[in-house]
């Protein structure tokens, strides 16, 4: 006996979304867009907020590794304060014509002893030679490399008669240079003296056009 195949059962075709229902989709789809939209924008703020600055050189007392009007980007989450850092910090001195962030170079921190020694530019950090490759000793008129400091820098702790700078750092301080050492007011003046750490804004993590990386 011969069987003979059922013959498929057609489906149903679903009824076509009605106009108010594809409405919802849409509205739907738009919700989570701008939910998607506000976290970014969220995360971007407590980025910037807690973790990364912007910031704008000004002045010529990081030459020759920063120059006037570059813009740097700066990290702060977590930091804690290292020897040779690029740091953006403001001050707490009441004098007007400092009330702003200023950039230099992290020389000693908290406990450390730091002597310098003005007449052959040699910097010292506990008793180890400082490599102040970064250093540029420069006559102030001329721009001519001069190889010894400034000493009228040096406003405290100096002894004029041998050309020593010899100082301790207060702890949860910082002492600060700029990279164009007899063209930098930081910390060798007590305008600026020694940083305190809340003040510090960020390590400067990289410099914008051009670009270059500081680890």
């Amino acid at each position: 006996m011969n069987e003979h195949p059922t013959p498929p059962v057609p489906q149903a075709e679903a009824p076509a979304p009605q106009p108010s229902e594809r409405a919802g989709r849409l509205i739907c789809g738009a919700f989570d867009y701008l939910e998607l939209f506000a976290w970014s924008v969220f995360a971007v703020l407590i980025i910037f907020t807690f973790g990364i600055r912007l910031c704008r050189v000004e002045g010529r007392s990081m030459e020759n590794t920063l120059y006037d009007g570059q813009n740097l980007l700066l990290w702060s989450a977590g930091y804690t304060p290292q020897q040779d850092d690029i740091i953006v910090f403001h001050l707490t001195k009441p004098q007007v014509d400092l009330q702003k962030t200023l950039v230099k170079r992290v020389i000693a921190v908290g406990g450390q002893e730091l002597v310098i020694d003005t007449r052959t530019g040699t910097v010292t950090v506990d008793g180890v030679r400082y490599g102040d490759t970064h250093a540029v000793l420069k006559d102030r008129v001329t721009d001519e490399i001069t190889g010894s400091y400034l000493t009228s820098l040096f406003r405290y702790d100096f002894d004029p008669a041998t050309g020593i700078f010899r100082t301790t750092v207060p702890e949860h301080t910082v002492f600060v240079m700029g990279d164009n050492r007899n063209n930098s007011k930081d910390s060798r003046d007590p305008e600026v003296g020694f940083v305190d750490e809340r003040c510090i804004l960020g390590r400067v993590a990289l410099r914008l056009l051009p670009f270059t990386v500081f680890p």
